[in-house]
């Protein structure tokens, strides 16, 4: 259900806005109303793009990390902050740049040192040379040139008229120099001039020791924030805090010459009286006001264990607005069936069951309640596999001992039949879950039709149905499903629409029939995908088996056992992956599409978030 809330208006004096704004996050109850939207404001849009820089960066991090194990012995504690430079370190935590941008920095080091290994490798044919000395040798008028020939190209004359030096002979080629009085070269057949090098062997060799450090640097830098996540969510929560400190001074209202800040906010109601408590003995004043325009209400949840474990499904199209119902509760129970059906096997329901149950003893709480949904999904998929007769692709039917309960499992027919008739069910529910969100926006004379389309499908359905499985009914009670199918055809006609002329109503009426028998019949047939996704898991789960009792036919057990296990694995693997996908995407399609369409679900709702002090250990 949606918590009730109370808004208040609280009166500060400017000099102690800054302490009340510390007492209201300290007592972490309190929604501030925005006035003013802070993405607006550039300093708000820098704290913004610095979170989502850490998101993103953790994200990459995790890749790292998984990519990137410790050494055999290594722990992370291993990895010492001492062996970062504090500014280096700052740089990271402060994300004055992205991963991304750390990253090119990584490649461009990497190419850098690509091209310094090959200048090294042209340049050590000449060995180590001082750039000074040459530049001084040209000021005194002896220009050095420096060429490369073939062996059977070079002349031996050339040491004597061009003072040629040889400096290796490397059999095919030889390397040599010459002397000039003029900066322009002599012309030599059969040799080819060669650029001046304009960095040394040693100078290229200490630029290649400085890019390694570089590189290194950085890449401890990644490692240490790979496997100390810790440095990251304390950035986080700096940055929450101070953005959710700077939004709540900025929503204050000034009036009187700065002098008083009037600020607004909500409460739920159940925690509202020890809020009041608290603020009237730090003497601060404040009045609660009418709740006003439900639209600007934010959104808390209170559900039960089961129905709270369903909450990211809503959140996920988007939260009920403060004048509907919360529909957790109501769809709980179908998405669980539904889910059930579709993954179609007992044995991957209790596997999804077993992990969710492994990972949530050591998940953050913030992990937990996603994980519970996933236990509950898992609850769905054993009961329905095990209905359906379908463990791990086993028919259960022909299991031998299973023989004296045979007649319990559900047949594919009448799997079928059932998940239409669930469909026909969760339909007619939510219109009457439509029917109560009209009577709380304009009362129950204006929803007496949104009542008479359910109840008149019902008593139709009974009357005509029930005879076509030789089921008789009562003479009295079918006059009085013949006395509640007239009553909702009239108001369905004649009061769709009370107060309007009758003529008006009857063509609304009739145009509001052909709509709901159309969508009726679509949105029914709808729930047939229930059945498909469930059948074609279960028969592609005993196709595997066979194809592994094929493969392993004749073979010796040494041999069948582990290459049976291999054809299992990978082929229950890939099935659990498919079937899961559709288990998950097509409830939801149904809920979303089908059940909110009927129940005219709008959402919009903005969630429920007080000031309060953000902890690193929550990130």
């Amino acid at each position: 259900m949606i918590e009730t809330m109370k808004r208040y208006s609280y009166f500060v004096y400017e000099p102690e806005y800054q302490s009340f704004l510390k007492q209201l996050r300290a007592l972490g109850v309190v929604h501030i109303k925005e006035r003013t939207n802070p993405k607006e404001i550039a300093s708000f849009a820098q704290n913004l793009q610095k979170q989502e820089d850490i998101k993103q960066l953790k994200q990459r991090l995790t890749t790292f990390r998984n990519g990137h194990p410790l050494a055999e012995g290594e722990t992370r504690d291993d990895i010492a902050h001492d062996q970062l430079p504090k500014e280096v370190l700052e740089e990271y935590t402060l994300y004055t740049e992205s991963y991304k941008e750390t990253l090119d920095k990584l490649q461009e080091l990497s190419d850098q040192l690509i091209v310094v290994e090959q200048k090294q490798k042209e340049l050590e044919v000449w060995g180590d040379f001082d750039l000074e000395l040459i530049a001084k040798l040209r000021e005194s008028g002896h220009h050095l040139h420096f060429w490369v020939a073939q062996q059977n190209s070079y002349d031996p004359a050339w040491e004597e008229a061009y003072q040629a030096i040889k400096i290796a002979d490397q059999g095919r080629y030889i390397y040599f120099v010459t002397v000039s009085p003029t900066e322009a070269p002599p012309t030599l057949e059969g040799a080819d001039l060669q650029k001046l090098p304009k960095e040394s062997l040693s100078h290229l060799r200490h630029d290649e020791e400085l890019l390694h450090e570089k590189k290194q640097l950085l890449e401890n830098t990644q490692k240490y924030l790979a496997y100390h996540p810790e440095v990251l969510d304390e950035e986080m929560a700096t940055l929450l805090n101070t953005y959710n400190m700077s939004n709540a001074n900025l929503q204050g209202e000034r009036l009187y010459g700065d002098k008083l800040v009037i600020l607004e906010g909500w409460v739920p109601e159940r925690i509202a009286k020890e809020m009041e408590q608290n603020l009237q003995d730090s003497g601060v004043a404040f009045t609660e006001l009418e709740v006003g325009d439900e639209s600007e209400v934010p959104i808390k949840l209170h559900n039960n264990r089961f129905a709270k474990a369903f909450e990211p499904i809503v959140e996920l199209f988007s939260l009920p607005n403060y004048g509907e119902l919360d529909p957790t509760p109501y769809i709980a129970p179908f998405f669980m069936i539904f889910f059930g059906i579709c993954f179609g096997d007992a044995g991957y329901g209790l596997l999804t069951f077993i992990v969710a149950t492994i990972l949530k003893r050591k998940a953050k709480e913030s992990k937990k309640m996603l994980l519970e949904l996933i236990q509950w999904l898992g609850i769905g998929g054993l009961v329905m596999g095990f209905l359906s007769g379908s463990f791990f692709g086993i028919e259960l039917v022909k299991v031998p001992f299973l023989a004296s309960i045979k007649e319990y499992f559900i047949s594919s027919e009448n799997m079928m039949v059932i998940s239409l008739a669930l469909g026909v069910i969760q339909i007619i529910f939510a219109k009457y879950i439509g029917a109560l969100k009209r009577t709380k926006q304009v009362g129950f004379k204006r929803a007496l039709s949104s009542y008479a389309w359910p109840t008149l499908i019902i008593a139709a359905g009974l009357l005509f149905g029930l005879p076509m499985v030789d089921i008789t009914l009562p003479q009295w009670l079918e006059y009085v499903l013949y006395g509640f199918v007239g009553i909702c055809v009239l108001l369905v006609l004649f009061y769709n629409s009370p107060g309007k002329n009758i003529f008006v109503n009857f063509g609304a009426g009739l145009w509001d029939t052909y709509n709901a028998a159309t969508g009726l019949l679509g949105d029914t047939l709808s729930y047939i995908r229930l059945f498909a996704i469930g059948l074609t898991g279960a028969v592609l789960g005993g196709v595997f088996n066979q194809l592994a009792g094929m493969a392993t036919a004749g073979l010796p057990i040494f041999l069948a056992i582990p290459i049976g296990a291999v054809i299992l694995l990978i082929g229950h693997g890939i099935n659990f992956a498919l079937t899961t996908i559709g288990a998950l995407v097509h409830p939801i399609r149904l809920i979303f599409v089908e059940y909110f369409n009927n129940s005219q679900y709008e959402g919009g709702g903005k969630a429920y978030n007080p000031l309060r002090e953000i902890k690193s250990n929550e990130e």
